[in-house]
């Protein structure tokens, strides 16, 4: 009966060795799925992430593109107001001139002619 005992035990050891590599073969299954779930988790946040950085730096160009637009607005203003009070200057000087030449030739213009006519006939008048 010794030999039937330990066929019987050598068998229930075999059929525990089995069970437990079984075991064993399923929980390296479990993890290599819990380790697929993660790495798909991890993909999942990171187009997450990504998505989201991109939204930021639309967001941030967005905003720069309409700050540049509005610094471009006044100084196109700031230029074009320097512009027109230099030609206001300008046509203000020239008109001062303008003036002073009339009045210039108004109050001269007799004693102008006058010494050309002299020039031209040896004469004074």
């Amino acid at each position: 009966m010794a030999n039937t005992d330990t066929v019987r035990m050598a068998g229930a050891a075999e059929g525990s060795s089995e069970q437990s590599i079984g075991e064993v073969l399923k929980r390296l299954v479990d993890v290599e799925e819990a380790a697929g779930q993660m790495k798909e988790a991890v993909e999942a946040r990171k187009k997450e992430l990504s998505d989201a950085a991109d939204a930021r730096k639309a967001e941030f160009d967005r905003q720069l593109a309409e700050q540049l637009k509005e610094r471009s607005r006044k100084l196109e203003e700031r230029l074009e107001k320097e512009k027109q009070e230099e030609l206001d200057g300008l046509l203000q000087k020239t008109k001062q001139e303008l003036d002073g030449l009339q009045r210039k030739y108004d109050t001269e213009h007799g004693k102008i002619t006058d010494k050309i006519v002299e020039k031209i006939k040896g004469v004074r008048i």
